[in-house]
């Protein structure tokens, strides 16, 4: 996960996003990852997940590929802000540090999660 957290970092700033802008992005990307490896694996850490990034003047967009087992995205929830316990936040912070979120299931075949990041002038370093 360092390498991945690394590599989301680099290419932010490459795509002239602010260090907030920045931080956000990288742990959205995390937290993707990390709900793949727990939900898609069950936790096995030999899944491949692919990762590709598409730079525009305007945006970001970022691809996460696993083939795991799938799911709903209609039944994917964070958990309740009231709840104070670990876990279960992941979802919260990917929505917020994205415009736009979007699912390509392709049963038993695994998902596709495309986050999308528009960059404005106010956002950029």
């Amino acid at each position: 996960m360092a390498a991945i957290r690394a590599l989301t970092d680099k290419i932010c700033s490459v795509a002239g996003l602010c260090a907030e802008q920045t931080d956000r992005l990288v742990l959205a990307v995390d937290e993707a990852c990390t709900n793949v490896i727990r939900h898609a694996y069950g936790n096995r850490r030999d899944g491949r997940i692919k990762i590709s990034f598409t730079g525009q003047a305007d945006r970001l967009e970022i691809a996460i590929e696993d083939f795991g087992t799938g799911g709903e995205p209609s039944g994917f929830r964070g958990r309740d802000f009231s709840d104070l316990r670990p876990g279960g936040l992941g979802l919260h912070f990917i929505r917020s540090a994205v415009d736009e979120l979007e699912y390509d299931c392709r049963p038993g075949e695994g998902m596709v999660l495309k986050l999308v990041k528009f960059i404005s002038a106010q956002e950029k370093s």
